[in-house]
């Protein structure tokens, strides 16, 4: 999950960079940090429900990278993890069953 955790963070803070920093210049006034993490939430899906996507990124990553990086990390291993297990249940299957014969005859009807 710490590695996870670590890449989610790195990847966060280039589409930080990669978008524009200062809300002011995507023409939206972004309201003040609470202290409340669900208010915080709140406000960053209202302002999502408004149509301001970078400025709701750009707020709730400034707001919360830490705990947002931890989340994503753990869903990203838990996902990793999930599909790694099925991928590696479905080999051991192939490897454990035999070949189905397709005829009815055995080695020694013949």
């Amino acid at each position: 999950m710490l590695k996870h955790s670590i890449f989610v963070f790195i990847i966060g803070w280039v589409l930080w960079f990669a978008t524009e920093k200062h809300p002011a210049s995507l023409g939206v006034i972004v309201p003040g940090e609470s202290g409340n993490l669900l208010g915080n939430f709140q406000m960053a899906f209202d302002m999502m429900k408004a149509g301001y996507l970078k400025a709701a990124y750009i707020f709730i990553w400034k707001a919360h990278y830490i705990v947002l990086s931890l989340i994503a990390g753990l869903m990203s291993s838990i996902i990793f993890q999930a599909a790694a297990k099925i991928l590696r249940q479905r080999k051991l299957r192939e490897v454990m069953r035999p070949e189905i014969l397709t005829s009815n005859k055995t080695d020694s009807d013949e």
